[in-house]
């Protein structure tokens, strides 16, 4: 059980990495400094097909100006999840929902973290994707001690919005073991440029606050860790 649980963060590295949503939206991240520098929209939703360490996974973000939803099913549990980041009093709050066991939990910033250092952006010409010629760049980034590459292709079609993105970094594994080497790619399909409905960024009524995410791989009314099983023991008949 233990090496699907150790991938889970990596996989959804590759959505950090892609996304505003998954990271604290201040000023200071290096994703809302390269979208000030390059003007891009803040209200959009927009599909992505994530491929990262031989498996797929899709995710719908949903912005509107400060407020991100993003939408994802948890690799391995087989878990809906909802991550909404909201501006409240000065700061971003981070929620995690859990829609159908009608759960959330309140994302604990780390007081700790290593400041973001600022984006460096490296134009690499024109490159067409899907029979329209894009933007090229390269971003280089460092956030919470993980360096990242990211190459990205920006559609005018899409109002320059990306449609295409190459991520690679190192993440840091147990204190003393090598960084492990990671690299994704992620599909922008579907954008929507409309203004979302603005329930879409509220705590549903009815859902339970726990403590911590054991409360809800421990539920046995669907997904957590007796979908994991079921894919490990999947898994070992394939062998």
């Amino acid at each position: 059980m233990n090496q699907p649980i150790r991938l889970i963060p990596f996989l959804l590295l590759a959505v950090f990495l892609a996304v505003p949503a998954l990271a604290q939206q201040a000023p200071s991240t290096p994703w809302m400094q390269f979208e000030q520098e390059l003007g891009l929209a803040t209200t959009y939703s927009v599909d992505m097909s994530i491929q990262a360490m031989g498996m797929n996974m899709d995710s719908k973000i949903i912005r509107d100006g400060g407020k991100t939803r993003t939408e994802m099913v948890m690799p391995f549990f087989n878990l809906k999840t909802v991550i909404l980041e909201i501006p409240e009093n000065g700061r971003t709050v981070s929620y995690s929902l859990f829609p159908e066991k009608q759960k959330y939990l309140l994302n604990e910033e780390e007081e700790d973290a290593t400041p973001a250092a600022a984006p460096k952006i490296e134009e690499l010409g024109t490159e067409t994707v899907d029979g329209v010629e894009c933007t090229k760049r390269r971003i280089r980034m460092t956030e919470d001690g993980v360096s990242s590459e990211v190459t990205m292709w920006f559609s005018p079609a899409q109002k320059n919005m990306p449609v295409k993105m190459v991520a690679a970094a190192d993440v840091p594994m147990q204190p003393g073991q090598p960084a492990m080497p990671m690299q994704s790619t992620i599909l922008f399909k579907n954008y929507d440029f409309s203004t979302p409905d603005a329930a879409l960024f509220d705590v549903p009524a009815g859902y339970t606050k726990i403590s911590d995410m054991m409360e809800v791989m421990m539920d046995g009314s669907g997904g957590g860790l007796g979908a994991l099983m079921q894919q490990m023991q999947q898994m070992q008949v394939e062998e």
